[in-house]
């Protein structure tokens, strides 16, 4: 169930927006990540992976799919991403702003006055040619350099929800909506029977021997309406009518890895009565069940193996040809090196019978006449 890697969280505007980075393994064997102050990790007893303040902090504040067994972080698809949270871009600075006046004018012009041309004769007097009055243009600029005022982000306060006191008592006309799907209770598990296929199925809380959760394919052997029984737990269910009283005694392996194939459910039997008014009873002996496996010799010479025989319970050597593959029934699982074994169904269960203790009694002599 390992998945490395980081996970980015953002755009809630809460503390816990940032990069989570793998940190090890929690229940069950998933991997959980850490952030600055907040943790990832995948809650078995809710069956969806959670984000909150502590590590198995039942109050999530951001969740995943529920059910779900992917072994990777899967929170809301809006806020949560694989990979490292992006470095924000620094917003630009904005452009100086300048005020300013111009006041266009005139230059003052230099008066310009005629020089009369003396002559011998009298002249009439030149008028002096007008001049432009504007010999030049003048600017004179005064400036105010203003710096912008940033922007404040408001933040955003989330509303707490409303406290729900229930019962709920509803006063005047009150509509109810139709629901139009399956009600899911996180608790609703189901098991199946390595014998028979039987299900069973309960909405009670179920912990394994240890307190924790079940794991799913985990072969257990339990007591199913007080009756002993092998079970794999397959997992969570909806829509669950009916419940079966369960109790998880052992563990017993996956069922993958033939755990079905280890569990022996006990067997109690009722001691016969006798009619000793003491008798000494002989102890009752494990039974014992008789399996059907095939075994495939992976030499390519002859080889041997041993089974249990079902009918005496005594050590039988089987000869097996190179290559071959046969069918043999045996009370446990046939040893010998270079075999593979195949369960095929254990048909039934053989109890070894207890013998009835017989009643001896002791004769009274009878006395003799003198």
């Amino acid at each position: 169930m390992s998945c490395f890697g980081q996970y980015c969280v953002s755009g809630t505007s809460s503390s816990f927006d940032g990069t989570y980075f793998s940190a090890g393994t929690y229940d069950a064997g998933y991997d959980y990540f850490t952030g600055d102050t907040y943790t990832i990790y995948y809650s078995t007893g809710q069956t969806q992976w959670c984000l909150a303040l502590t590590l198995g902090d039942p109050n999530c504040l951001l969740f995943g799919k529920s059910p779900c067994v992917s072994s990777c972080p899967d929170l809301c698809d809006e806020l949560f991403s694989s990979g490292i949270c992006p470095t924000p871009t620094p917003s630009p600075s904005a452009a100086c702003s300048i005020d300013f006046d111009a006041i266009f004018d005139c230059d003052v012009p230099t008066t310009q006055t005629p020089t009369p041309t003396p002559t011998p004769t009298l002249t009439p007097t030149m008028t002096p040619t007008s001049t432009n009055p504007c010999g030049g243009i003048g600017i004179n600029v005064s400036g105010i350099t203003y710096t912008p005022t940033p922007t404040p982000t408001p933040t955003l306060t989330p509303t707490p929800s409303p406290e729900i006191t229930r019962p709920c008592n509803y006063t005047g006309l009150v509509t109810f909506n139709t629901l139009d799907d399956y009600i899911k209770c996180p608790n609703s598990k189901q098991f199946k029977d390595c014998l028979n296929g039987f299900i069973y199925s309960t909405t009670d809380v179920i912990l394994n021997p240890t307190g924790g959760t079940p794991v799913i394919g985990m072969v257990y052997e339990a007591e199913v309406n007080e009756i002993d029984v092998c079970i794999e737990y397959i997992g969570t269910a909806d829509n669950i009518s009916g419940v079966d009283i369960i109790v998880l005694n052992t563990e017993n392996g996956l069922v993958s890895e033939g755990g079905c194939l280890v569990c022996i459910p006990p067997v109690s039997s009722t001691p016969t009565p006798t009619p000793t008014p003491t008798p000494t009873l002989t102890p009752t002996q494990t039974p014992d069940v008789c399996c059907e496996y095939k075994v495939t010799n992976l030499l390519y010479t002859a080889n041997t193996f041993n089974i249990k025989n079902c009918s005496n319970n005594e050590t039988q050597v089987i000869n097996i040809n190179g290559g071959s593959t046969i069918t043999v029934k045996s009370y446990k699982i046939p040893v010998g090196n270079n075999i593979n074994i195949v369960f095929i169904d254990c048909p039934c269960v053989t109890l070894t019978p207890t013998p009835t203790p017989t009643l001896t009694q002791t004769p009274t002599p009878t006395p003799s006449s003198p």
